[in-house]
């Protein structure tokens, strides 16, 4: 009856550390089964799921729990007929109507097809790395637009867990800060955002196209305005110096990143959006951490606010972070917090000599709202 009943795909969720990697997924009579190289294992029943269509080449099977916490995918073409099988019909009628979607795509995976085995004449590394690299340039030269989108969409898609704070004397203190580091970003065109979300953790991060999202844990450490607008040069610099969409171009399958050459970005969307909406925001690697110190210090240096309000915050993290409820929020995703100390002192040396204002911000007034 069963023609394959083991298949090889991947799991999203928050659980796993980067929050996605791949698994051995196993079809039973109760449901979908997956396991990950590093053992830990995953099951979503038949009767609980929700399937969608998408990913790199938009064949992607995800197979989804009621809450999205869990997701696992697969993009096998004998995948959809033994999930119907097995779920004894359950989720015929959402496969059927994804089957006519993938029809309707067929067309553009046998193009791809067609341009991978031309390309095979020259090389197969030379192909792949190429196009990697290529797609990976091809996300820089992107219109802002698109970084927008798929911040949009990742906002909407996100469970933070906590209601957002609306106090304008909040809010308004945040976005001061916004206000003064913009004009100085790298990247022009964004219209940047704030929200501020009810929460003990100490974190922030900005999603692409400018949205920026601030815990109030964090705004309850800092000892000052300037420190939280210290991490906020940071995690704008994110933004502005594409480091989300530098990631996602990383997981990009061969196909898309072709597809993105020639100016097919739906790929990019379905990845981003799944990847911007599990707590993996601040995962970035230890070279783009650098180039957001950097690129933090020099906005605030040409915004008049002082850089050393950076490296204050990492002091205080670093004394006091293991004493806060969830802490660790921000600096956990940011190691090596003391040499990045040293870095901000050593940059902010070789610059210009420069009149710091601070921010005319009644800080205690801020705190004292979101305490109660």
């Amino acid at each position: 009856m069963h023609d394959q009943t083991f298949f090889s795909g991947g799991v999203f969720s928050d659980t796993i550390d980067g929050g996605r990697a791949g698994a051995d997924i196993e079809l039973q009579l109760d449901g979908v089964h997956a396991t990950t190289s590093a053992g830990e294992r995953f099951f979503l029943r038949f009767s609980e799921l929700n399937v969608d269509i998408g990913g790199y080449n938009d064949r992607m099977i995800f197979c989804r729990n009621a809450d999205r916490s869990v997701t696992i995918f697969c993009d096998d073409k004998k995948f959809p007929k033994s999930l119907s099988e097995l779920s004894c019909g359950v989720l015929d009628e959402q496969l059927h109507l994804k089957k006519k979607k993938l029809k309707a795509q067929a067309w553009q995976g046998r193009g791809m097809f067609m341009v991978a085995s031309i390309a095979m004449v020259v090389g197969l590394f030379a192909l792949y790395f190429g196009i990697k690299v290529a797609g990976a340039a091809a996300v820089q030269a992107l219109p802002v637009s698109v970084d927008r989108q798929i911040g949009e969409r990742s906002y909407d898609a996100m469970n933070l867990g906590r209601k957002e704070i609306h106090d304008a004397t909040v809010v308004d203190a945040i976005q001061q800060m916004v206000d003064r580091l913009s004009p100085h970003a790298a990247l022009q065109g964004l219209e940047f955002e704030v929200h501020v979300i009810d929460s003990e953790e100490v974190n922030a991060f900005a999603l692409p196209g400018g949205i920026i999202v601030v815990y109030t844990g964090l705004i309850e450490v800092a000892e000052r305005p300037e420190q939280v607008a210290g991490v906020i040069a940071h995690e704008i610099s994110h933004a502005t110096l594409r480091h989300g969409l530098q990631r996602v171009s990383q997981s990009l399958g061969l196909t898309a990143a072709a597809g993105l050459l020639l100016g097919d970005v739906q790929g990019l969307f379905v990845l981003a959006t799944e990847l911007f909406q599990l707590a993996t925001i601040n995962s970035y690697s230890r070279g783009q951490e650098t180039a957001a110190d950097t690129e933090g210090v020099r906005m605030l240096h040409a915004a008049g606010i002082d850089p050393l309000s950076l490296a204050e915050f990492f002091e205080i993290m670093k004394k006091e972070g293991p004493e806060l409820p969830d802490g660790l929020g921000w600096i956990s995703t940011h190691p090596e917090h003391e040499a990045r100390i040293m870095n901000v002192r050593s940059q902010l040396a070789t610059l210009a000599p420069q009149e710091y204002k601070g921010f005319d911000i009644d800080w205690d007034d801020v705190k004292s709202r979101i305490e109660k």
